[in-house]
């Protein structure tokens, strides 16, 4: 059987398959564009005032042009809707001999032959007028086959078995494109759009995604970055060599921030005015790095250390790529540089890099005091108000007496005051409410021990409401729990790891970080005897009045006291960190209460029972082997 091949002529079924395809495209492209990512710009925008700024990039066109795609896609869908409506769909008949001869299928040979006489009377050429021949001709040809198909037993069986009397014919095939598409006059030009999408457009896109996903790893970070990280990051490393580290990577080679030969002159005016601020509050002096001496390097460090010391930058390009380079920076620390120091446990280098965040969020040094984070306070007026009040913290100046604290900070004005004061109350204030450590189910903590550590923190200023857990609740609050109540912190451990998380950080204010930053936190637990991490930071950044956090480890393999050091640090606040010492006490395994001894609940069966007969059978075929043992050894 040969196939033949038939092209849609009218358009119908093209219109279907173009109507579908085109649907498949603009359905999604429609959902993505109403209900899909909202800008980043609206959603990560700022609500805290801002001293420093990324200039506003010129809108791109693109949305405006994937929004006419779109309109021009749903045009054309409804135009095609209304062709497909519109165009008479021309059905092929089957050929039906009961229909030609007006009979009801399966009705007698003497059935056919009467009507076949009736209508060869009706329909012969001889039998009708001048203008109605060429019908006749056609109808009594049709009636004929017919006639033959039914009563011919060859012609019936072909037309029972594939629909036609003449037997098998040639498979037609309809295929839903114009005849003009494979014409030979138009396929060189469907080559050439197929070349195009196939070997240019394609390659092309599909090159770019593999090349960009190779060059980052999963959090983001070019991969020479992440290894040079590896190579040069140690257990005892100074700040400043951490900040050296991070101007090394290679994101600020990118062209975006890489160092051109028009910015040097401005650049060597900047790196003049952070040596001048470093020797005026800085404890040691800034210097050109010795080991990373490239010129990206060398521009990455004098930009931020520029922003450490608050200096302002003249030339607006390249004040907009120091915003960009601090939000690499605080991106390079947290999921590169951190992450390598936390897997190798390295408590003293973690705590550097979580200060330079720090630094990097608020615009300040290491050494600055916590006040000058408020509005109106600067790098002028900060160390009067240190050294004739007395005033370091902001902690301080929220407990001080309203006329106290206007005494204080009488170098600002009215506005200025209440800014500060407003601004001052915002600054988070954390305590540690709960330490407990303590082996599950057991009152004391023995070698090897799975040991778990129940840290509660409280933001002790949060405007937000604490949830209020109802009355006689099943579980008690883990500040109401005694440290030998096993029964009570089981329950409450299991409650805590049930319960759905819901609470959201509040926005940092941070107005020398130029975008929005919500304000988070780590939970170190390190052993003070070695300096090390038990366990890599927690991150805890749903903090908004309170928190509890778990922490599993193992005890250690001796018997004695150990003391820990409990850090909670702010990523985005200096001066608003709690470290509190921890002691625990793994003693002997005997001390533990003995275990309770587990009654055999199996009880023996009785003598008339067909079990114990069963027994008494195999205790007599034993027996008869044992003595047939001992017979052949006396032999």
């Amino acid at each position: 059987m040969s196939a033949k091949y038939t092209y849609d002529e009218s358009g119908v079924t093209f219109f279907y398959y173009a109507l579908t395809v085109l649907s498949l495209v603009v359905a999604p492209a429609t959902l993505y564009l109403v209900v899909g990512k909202k800008d980043t710009a609206a959603t990560l925008k700022p609500k805290t005032p801002k001293i420093r700024a990324r200039k506003t990039k010129a809108k791109s066109a693109f949305p405006k042009l994937r929004l006419a795609l779109v309109v021009a896609g749903w045009a054309l869908i409804f135009l095609l809707s209304y062709k497909v409506k519109t165009t008479e769909v021309k059905e092929a008949e089957m050929w039906d001999p009961y229909k030609i001869l007006g009979i009801d299928n399966g009705e007698s040979e003497e059935v056919i032959k009467k009507s076949y006489r009736k209508l060869s009377m009706k329909w012969h050429p001889d039998k009708v007028t001048e203008d109605l021949k060429e019908q006749a001709g056609t109808m009594m040809a049709e009636i004929n086959r017919a006639y033959k198909t039914l009563t011919d037993a060859e012609a019936r069986e072909n037309y029972e078995k594939y629909g036609n009397p003449d037997g098998m014919q040639t498979q037609s095939m309809g295929i839903a494109l114009p005849k003009l598409l494979v014409e030979a006059h138009t396929s060189p030009f469907v080559l050439m759009l197929y070349g195009l999408i196939f070997g240019f457009i394609m390659p092309f896109y599909v090159g770019r995604w593999w090349y960009n996903s190779n060059r980052y790893q999963k959090d983001r970070i070019l991969n020479p970055t992440m290894s040079l990280f590896f190579k040069n990051i140690r257990e005892h490393i100074s700040q400043r060599n951490l900040i050296e580290l991070v101007t090394a990577a290679s994101e600020f080679t990118e062209e975006e921030l890489k160092f051109r030969p028009s910015e040097e002159k401005a650049l060597n005016e900047v790196f003049e005015k952070v040596q001048r601020a470093s020797r005026r509050n800085a404890l040691e002096i800034f210097a050109v790095s010795k080991k990373f001496t490239s010129k990206d390097a060398w521009k990455a460090n004098i930009l931020l250390h520029a922003h450490f010391f608050r200096i302002q930058i003249d030339d607006a390009d390249l004040a907009d790529q120091q915003q960009q380079m601090v939000i690499t920076a605080l991106t390079l620390v947290h999921r590169g540089l951190l992450q390598i120091s936390a897997a190798h446990n390295w408590y003293s280098c973690s705590t550097l890099l979580m200060n330079i965040s720090q630094m990097l969020v608020q615009g300040v040094y290491s050494h600055d005091a916590p006040l000058i984070q408020l509005p109106g306070i600067t790098a002028e007026n900060q160390p009067g108000i240190y050294k004739e009040k007395k005033l370091y913290s902001v902690s301080q100046l929220v407990r001080l007496p309203a006329a106290e604290q206007r005494s204080a900070l009488e170098a600002l004005n009215d506005k200025q005051f209440e800014e500060t004061l407003q601004m001052a109350k915002v600054i988070p204030k954390l305590e540690i409410s709960r330490a407990l450590l303590t082996v599950i189910g057991d009152k004391v903590i023995t070698p090897m021990a799975i040991v778990t550590l129940i840290v509660k923190i409280k933001l002790t200023n949060s405007k937000a409401r604490t949830p209020a857990r109802p009355r006689g609740a099943a579980v008690a609050d883990i500040e109401e729990i005694g440290d030998e109540d096993t029964s009570a912190i089981e329950r409450f451990v299991a409650d805590q790891a049930k319960q759905d998380k819901q609470q959201k950080s509040p926005e940092a204010y941070c107005p020398y970080f130029a975008g929005r930053k919500d304000s988070q936190w780590w939970v170190s637990f390190a052993n003070f005897q070695s300096g090390k991490l038990v366990v890599p930071p927690v991150r805890v950044s749903d903090l908004e009045t309170e928190r509890v956090v778990t922490i599993q480890f193992q005890a250690p393999p001796q018997q004695g006291t150990y003391s820990f050091h409990l850090a909670v640090k702010s990523d985005s606040y200096i001066g608003c960190d709690v470290l509190k010492e921890v002691k625990m006490t793994v003693v002997d395994p005997s001390t533990l209460p003995a275990e309770p001894a587990v009654e055999d609940d199996i009880s023996e069966p009785e003598d008339d029972s067909i079990a114990a007969q069963m027994a008494q059978l195999r205790g007599q075929q034993a027996g008869a082997r044992r003595g047939g043992d001992d017979s052949s050894d006396e032999e």
